[in-house]
């Protein structure tokens, strides 16, 4: 197995030392990281992209969130006024329908598929062991029954197999206890 990682989510603009931090406690180190993916382009999600790349981090983009960095950036900038804008030039752009065959390539078994219920861009990874990396789709406990964009997307990952989702702010769930 390599010692090498993939990153889903880069987290907030200006946290790398806290993002390193967190690592460090759970026994991992930054430099650790070869790859990564965000679950969508909101601050929270990509606002490290362009410091990963900065540290060589291979960034991969998917098509449909090429057009939300843009806004992102804007929004950032509104705040943060050191803030360092993606080399867009230095993501490498992924077909999501070829995202299991890039991910293969660097010895990752997993696939991306596009669950676009909190935003348009929004995607979620699936590894081998049929687990989820969803981003911000809440647990099914806090939706409800006739929130059909919700419940399409649950329903795609249930068919890809999917065991356990890890939301990103919230605790893991089976897709077992999820009723509608």
């Amino acid at each position: 197995m390599s010692d090498r990682l993939l990153a889903v989510d880069a987290g907030w603009p200006g946290t790398l030392f806290e993002y390193a931090r967190n690592m460090k406690s759970i026994g991992c180190n930054l430099e650790r990281i070869a790859w990564a993916i965000v679950t969508h382009f909101h601050m929270d999600h990509a606002g490290l992209v362009s410091d990963f790349i900065e540290r060589g981090i291979k960034c991969f983009v998917f098509e449909a969130q090429l057009a939300s960095i843009e806004p992102m950036e804007r929004t950032i900038e509104k705040n943060n006024k050191e803030y360092k804008r993606i080399a867009k030039g230095k993501l490498q752009t992924v077909r999501i329908e070829d995202s299991h065959s890039v991910l293969l390539d660097v010895g990752i078994s997993a696939e991306v598929v596009a669950t676009d219920y909190h935003s348009p861009d929004s995607v979620t990874l699936i590894t081998d062991e049929m687990e989820a990396i969803v981003g911000d789709l809440p647990p099914a406990m806090q939706m409800m029954p006739d929130d059909v964009g919700y419940w399409k997307n649950i329903d795609l990952l249930r068919a890809k197999g999917v065991k356990t989702i890890y939301p990103s702010h919230a605790p893991a769930y089976h897709m077992e206890e999820i009723t509608k």
